[in-house]
């Protein structure tokens, strides 16, 4: 029975806490927006209107209207040149290049494919003998397969249990064990760090 109410607690919890964490993290957005843009549009108001009457969410509705221009912006073939002209300048200041670039690169990965973690997998690390699970996330780069002679794949290494945080390891195709479980129980099983096991069925090289 403890047992049970246990799983039960967890699983509410893994339902709960992403949408509460997310809530806040946009409610708190929202807040810090709505006082940058509202007290600079109040005090434009205020000095060319004379108007010192307090509009609260007037900085989310200009961040919204001007997200939406920014769309439309985008859309059409100026945006679009104005946009490549404006990521040719970026590419050419360090670090802000790379930290731009990545962030858009994720972004597109995720937006494209909604299954940029394909399968829940286990290997060996951070040492022989110890296994980890972990989620494929695709081929590696050509260059580990030409330096290494052979076929890798790229695998992600969540912590647990925040999972949002992990490391990249480069693994060879044969050294890969698929398991025969969800990416969504993957992810309970680190968020209850371990608490919660999914049943699995079984295990299976990746090649």
């Amino acid at each position: 029975m403890f047992k049970k109410l246990r799983n039960l607690f967890f699983t509410g919890l893994l339902v709960l806490l992403p949408v509460v964490i997310s809530l806040k993290l946009v409610f708190w957005g929202f807040e810090k927006t709505d006082q940058i843009l509202g007290n600079l549009i109040q005090q434009l108001l205020e000095k060319y209107f004379n108007y010192s009457e307090p509009i609260y969410g007037l900085g989310l509705g200009v961040l919204v209207i001007l997200i939406i221009l920014t769309g439309v912006f985008a859309k059409n073939y100026l945006g679009k040149k104005l946009i490549a002209i404006g990521e040719r300048i970026l590419d050419k200041i360090p670090i802000l290049n790379t930290i731009y670039n990545v962030i858009k690169q994720v972004i597109e990965s995720f937006s494209k494919d909604k299954n940029a973690f394909q399968k829940v997998v286990l290997i060996e690390y951070p040492r022989a003998g110890i296994y980890s699970p972990g989620f494929l996330t695709g081929d590696a780069p050509t260059e580990t397969m030409d330096k290494t002679g052979k076929q890798m794949v790229n695998v992600f290494v969540p912590t647990s249990p925040n999972p949002t945080t992990g490391y990249l390891v480069f693994v060879p195709m044969d050294d890969v064990i698929v398991l025969d479980t969800s990416v969504e129980d993957g992810f309970k099983l680190l968020l209850s760090a371990g608490v919660i096991k999914p049943k699995f069925i079984g295990g299976s090289n990746i090649s």
